[in-house]
């Protein structure tokens, strides 16, 4: 972080501390707002103002290092899962078993140190390969495609199969300047930066997903890629639940067929919010909820 951030992030908390405000106890209620309003179904508006201000505040004024366990165990079973359930991955059937076991490896070789040196846009292939590297044949896992593809239902244009080489490697600067800016965006940790770093990272996974680039796994493998590159830059890795998944392919399609990024841009930045309540909301809950005895009993040690 910047000597600037740092001090006008001082200064904030300085003042807010001045005039009596838990910053802890706010960025706690405002997050279990959210989770009221989002259990009551009255979120996800297409403008995503709750999202975009719940992400505004917590790096704001959020003390201290922010820091993400990406493979916490519990985090990873619920991203296993619900990624197979939207790609109607089904683990009563050995290939689905197959696969969930190969995104499993996928995920935790995402986070590894093996990648922190060697990540671009050829890692799309390594991924695509953890995915299927136990079903049958994986050595054809990570190879492009030699056929035209299509959407089911959707009508969604997907790339020509000869031109896939041609298509990736024009994206290869756009991703290197993504990879360059993650740690500036992250050392910063200016909302407004991270803001514009997610949507740029939307924007590069509808372009990885119109060129569709393997036979098999291109949504699971282009979210995982996106997913490191929210982690490089600060942001919470995400993932989408099942009965989310109507939601998350309309507003897809409505920028692969419209190019209009309205809607998956916002439902991303709710997915940040989930994932941030997650990784650290609910930790703060649990540790005052652990804390209530031991201050209990220390109470009643002193009557």
């Amino acid at each position: 972080m910047s000597e600037q951030a740092i001090r006008e992030r001082q200064i904030i908390q300085y003042v807010l501390e001045k005039a009596g405000v838990n910053i802890p106890f706010i960025i706690k209620e405002a997050f279990l707002g959210y989770k009221y309003r989002k259990k009551n179904k009255i979120l996800y508006e297409d403008d995503a103002s709750v999202a975009t201000e719940l992400i505004r505040m917590y790096y704001a004024l959020n003390p201290g290092e922010i820091e993400f366990d990406n493979l916490r165990k519990s985090f990873i079973k619920k991203y296993v899962k619900n990624e197979s359930e939207i790609e109607g991955v089904n683990d009563l059937d050995i290939h689905g078993k197959q696969e969930i076991a190969g995104l499993q490896d996928m995920y935790e070789y995402l986070f590894s140190d093996n990648l922190k040196e060697n990540f671009n846009i050829y890692t799309l292939c390594d991924l695509n390969k953890k995915l299927f590297s136990y079903a049958p044949f994986p050595e054809y896992a990570g190879e492009y495609r030699t056929h035209d593809a299509y959407l089911p239902g959707t009508g969604v244009p997907l790339s020509e199969w000869r031109y896939i080489f041609r298509e990736i490697r024009e994206l290869s600067p756009i991703i290197d300047h993504l990879l360059d800016r993650a740690q500036l965006v992250k050392e910063l940790c200016d909302s407004d930066e991270l803001l514009k770093f997610l949507d740029a990272c939307v924007e590069l996974e509808v372009a990885l997903i119109k060129i569709h680039p393997f036979p098999d796994g291109n949504g699971r493998t282009v979210r995982a890629f996106i997913n490191k590159l929210l982690s490089d830059a600060g942001l919470p890795a995400i993932y989408i639940k099942s009965n989310e998944r109507t939601e998350y392919h309309n507003a897809m399609n409505d920028a692969l067929i419209n190019e209009d990024y309205t809607h998956i841009k916002s439902f991303y930045r709710y997915k940040v919010c989930d994932s941030i309540i997650e990784l650290d909301i609910n930790d703060r809950l649990k540790k005052e909820k652990d804390e209530k005895p031991k201050q209990k009993k220390k109470t009643d040690d002193l009557k």
